[in-house]
Parts: C-alpha cells; structure tokens; sequence
C-alpha cells in the first residue's frame, strides 16, 4: 500500500469514526507534510529519529510540538493496529514542554478602534459575531440565515467543536446590525467562491487578522475577541458557570485558558486577605507615620 493508498484508508476510518471533514483534511495535510520533511516515499519507512528531527525544529513553539506529537502517536498506532506496519515509530517520542501563557484578550478600546478603522460591509459583521457571541472563525464561517431566529432573538451554532448544535441569546448588536444591512434569512451570511458553499474558517481568520494589522493592533489574533467576551463577563460579575455557556465550553476547567481577571479585580482580592501585625523598627515606624498620605502604605 502507497502513501496515498495509506491515507485513503485513514480518511475513510475516520469517517468511520465519525470525524469531521475538516479534522480529516486538516490530518491528511500534515501527515502529508511529514512525509516531505523526512524525504521518506511511504509511511512504512519513517523512523522515530526522522518523527524527533520533525518535532525538534527551533521554529515550533512548545504548544504545536505537543500537538504534532499527539498526531504522530494517533497516526501511527492507527497504522500498527491495522497491520500496516509492525512497530510505531511515535511511541515514546519527547514530550514536549508547552510554555504558560497568559490569556491575551483585546480591550474594549481594541474592538472599537477596529470598528472605527474602516472595515466594512462582511468584516463588521464577522467582528461582532467573534466579540459578542464569542463565536469561533469555523462558526462564524458557517453562519446561516435560518440559524438566526429574530422572534426569539437567538442564534443557532451549527459547526461548533464535536458536531455540537447549540443555541444562545442573539446580541442586540448583532441583531440590529443583521436587520441595518439585510442579511439574508435563507442562505449563508458568508457565501464562498464555490456555489452553495460559505467560506472556511481560514478565511475568515485572515480576513480579521488583516484587519487588526490594518487597523494598527498588534499582538492579537482574531480569536482574542472570543477570550475578551470571557474576559468581560467576568469582568461585569458573570459566573463561572455563565460564562462557560457562553463560550460552549463542555468543562468549565478549560475556560482558564481564555479568561484574564483585570489588576483591579485581582487587587481587590489579593488585598481582602486578613491583615497580620508585621513588627517594625522604631525608625522604620516613625518613616511609616511621616511618610505623605498620598503614598501606598
């Protein structure tokens, strides 16, 4: 069986297991990308020295080696269950170290400046969408008019993460706008270039982060939009459990990966700690009591 014999199958297991077709496509491409990187002609001749050269570029960050190491591991167990091959080259490869990284969500200010920048018609859309809904680029890419029902002021995600088919109040921002501009109530509000298809989630990615480029925002992606509304409804007093709906996160352990309590909240708890006596010196208590009254004591 050939390189693309062996992918053939997989696709068709994972279809089998019941996969999305972008979680296929996406799969395909990079295992076919690790084929080029070790020169090897079929998957059968790949060996872990090959896997650990690919997983140890300089350019990867430790997040992406963590994700490309699960691929390998998925792929070739697949290929060793199958009978493909006898042995699995990823087993036991490095496991790679993935650095902390805070949340980084947009301000306020970031939001509005990109509104402001000039973007127009689709593009603003695709904001309040990303910012208010908190909506990912796949969903937003997958909008439909029928998803949107303006009597009950709701809105329908279709293409969420696991084929999962929720429904969440409509912003009025969205509304308003959706009715402003007549965005369509039977078809996709992003069509794409092939008839009866809407765009892909990529697209929709460039399109925003084109737009913070243009708009002079730098350091954020499309998707911080998402971790500000987060962030925000933290912010105004939601619950942890409110925003974990909002976002459709399935656990509520996985939205610390997008919410950023502001310094204020956080100074507010870190100083309702109990207060202790700290024992000081005679002169260190008469600085204290001379010390202005507009310094932080």
């Amino acid at each position: 069986m050939n390189a693309e014999d062996t992918l053939t199958y997989w696709a068709a297991y994972m279809r089998a297991q019941h996969c999305t077709e972008r979680t296929i496509r996406e799969r395909m491409i990079f295992m076919r990308s690790v084929l080029r990187h070790t020169q090897a002609e079929n998957f059968d001749q790949i060996t872990k020295p090959q896997l650990i050269t690919f997983l140890g570029r300089p350019d990867l960050t430790g997040r992406t080696k963590q994700n490309y190491r699960s691929a390998l591991h998925t792929f070739f167990t697949w290929m060793q269950d199958e009978g493909l091959r006898l042995d699995n080259p990823a087993a036991r490869l490095p496991r790679p170290r993935v650095e902390y990284r805070e949340p980084n969500p947009v301000s306020t200010e970031n939001i509005q400046t990109l509104l402001t920048s000039g973007i127009r018609g689709r593009t603003v859309m695709m904001v309040l969408l990303a910012a208010y809904q908190g909506m990912r680029a796949s969903e937003i890419a997958a909008v439909h008019g029928s998803d949107i029902d303006l009597t009950a002021d709701t809105i329908t995600v279709r293409e969420g993460k696991g084929r999962t088919t929720i429904t969440r109040p409509l912003h009025p921002l969205v509304r308003n706008l959706a009715i402003a501009e007549s965005y369509p109530t039977d078809s996709w509000w992003f069509p794409g270039l092939i008839d009866g298809e809407h765009v892909r989630g990529k697209s929709v990615s460039s399109t925003l982060n084109a737009a913070f480029r243009r708009a002079g925002i730098t350091g954020h992606r499309a998707h911080d939009m998402r971790k500000w509304m987060g962030t925000t409804l933290l912010e105004l007093g939601a619950d942890g459990i409110d925003v974990q709906h909002a976002l459709r996160h399935r656990d509520q352990q996985t939205i610390h990966v997008y919410v950023r309590p502001g310094q204020d909240r956080l100074r507010t708890v870190i100083e309702g700690l109990p207060r202790v006596h700290v024992p000081m010196s005679p002169e260190a208590a008469a600085r204290r009591r001379t010390r202005p009254p507009n310094r932080v004591t």
